[in-house]
């Protein structure tokens, strides 16, 4: 099966949307499929913020002009155009929630949001992105969900589209797996003394950063020997932060790290926090377990799907009399069987191998019809 895959990220690991995008398209032709993975990024220099979203679409449509056809394309519903209804069973798949991301970001704005002379315009943006989510929907032949929290929420809120609706998961590639597994084994349990803990998130408002700080000013007012380590945040954050904190240790701060760094980083903590409102998935998840650690998470992205397979994915935050980060089974057996890209490939293939057996009964385009009527 020739299969394209679109990410409307760059091609690069380091973007979670892309990482999954990688892992897909490299387990889908391990099992013999013709898979193209394809990006509209970079986009020119001179592209404004509110053309971003247009200039993608234009560029997968010129894409599609000129290659030969595909059997299936798997695409962000927001990139998904008429012209890519009609070359090809289309699935629109999720990376993230955008309807929740949107909801909180604009909630997350307060007064000060409404005082921004930008508001409108971004308003205005969001109700195009939201408006081009909607039409990828409504065009795609099935909408794959990440993860069952995202597939719940579709279900209540959009009924009508319940025919199309089904969820997958995701983990890290087979190299970090065994890197990660390495890092278990040699994990020791640490009780009764300083504990290390580890965020890792871009510091915006749904990553539950509020939530953070809350925790770390109680948390540390009774365990000071106690440390945290933010990651992935970004630069100029040390205004967020008590500056006593930030010197003595008790809170460090690491804007940026590379991938091949992750191993490190995880080895020297004891205990994950995930403290998102909303989220797409949450590799950090996956990742922070596979190494050993105990993780204290909302419930959130990928939670809800992996609970069932790991006794260290506790509810945040923590018991404030608790002191201990317990030692993890080296076994993860029944968690590598389901969280393991070969099995995702798979079950990925069931999803969507009889809509591309039935090519000619494609979900039509509502907004093609509609046109059409009206012309």
């Amino acid at each position: 099966m020739r299969i394209l895959i679109v990410t409307h990220a760059p091609l690069n690991a380091e973007f979670g949307a892309s990482q999954i995008a990688l892992n897909l398209g490299e387990a889908l032709r391990a099992q013999g499929n013709d898979v193209t993975l394809w990006s509209p990024q970079p986009l020119p220099a001179n592209t404004l913020w509110w053309r971003s979203l247009r200039a993608m679409r234009v560029r997968l449509d010129e894409f599609l002009s000129a290659t030969d056809g595909f059997d299936l394309i798997d695409c962000p519903p927001s990139l998904i155009t008429r012209r890519a209804t009609r070359s090809a069973v289309v699935i629109a798949r999720s990376t993230q929630p955008d309807l929740l991301y949107f909801r909180h970001e604009l909630m997350g704005r307060g007064m000060r949001g409404f005082k921004s002379l930008y508001l409108p315009f971004e308003f205005l943006y969001t109700l195009y992105h939201i408006t081009l989510v909607f039409a990828g929907w409504s065009r795609a032949r099935r909408i794959l969900c990440l993860g069952r929290l995202e597939l719940n929420w579709m279900r209540r809120w959009l009924p009508w589209w319940q025919h199309k609706l089904e969820s997958y998961v995701i983990a890290p590639s087979a190299n970090d797996q065994l890197t990660l597994r390495e890092i278990r084994i040699a994990r020791v349990s640490r009780t009764e003394q300083k504990l290390r803990f580890l965020w890792i998130g871009r510091w915006v408002p749904h990553k539950g950063r509020k939530r953070l700080l809350d925790f770390i000013s109680v948390w540390n007012a009774a365990h000071p020997q106690d440390t945290f380590t933010i990651a992935g945040c970004g630069s100029g954050l040390d205004k967020e932060f008590p500056i006593e904190r930030l010197r003595s240790g008790v809170i460090n701060l690491v804007p940026s790290f590379k991938r091949s760094e992750l191993g490190e980083l995880l080895a020297q903590h004891d205990i994950g926090l995930f403290t998102s409102k909303v989220e797409g998935w949450g590799l950090s998840l996956n990742e922070m377990l596979e190494s050993g650690m105990v993780v204290y998470a909302t419930l959130a992205g990928g939670v809800a799907d992996l609970r069932p397979y790991h006794e260290s994915l506790l509810e945040f935050p923590p018991e404030f009399g608790s002191r201990s980060a317990k030692p993890i089974s080296h076994s993860l057996t029944d968690y590598y069987d389901i969280f393991n890209w070969p099995y995702i490939a798979d079950a990925y293939l069931n999803s969507v191998n009889c809509d591309v057996s039935n090519p000619l009964e494609r979900v039509p385009d509502p907004l093609a019809q509609h046109h059409e009527a009206s012309t």
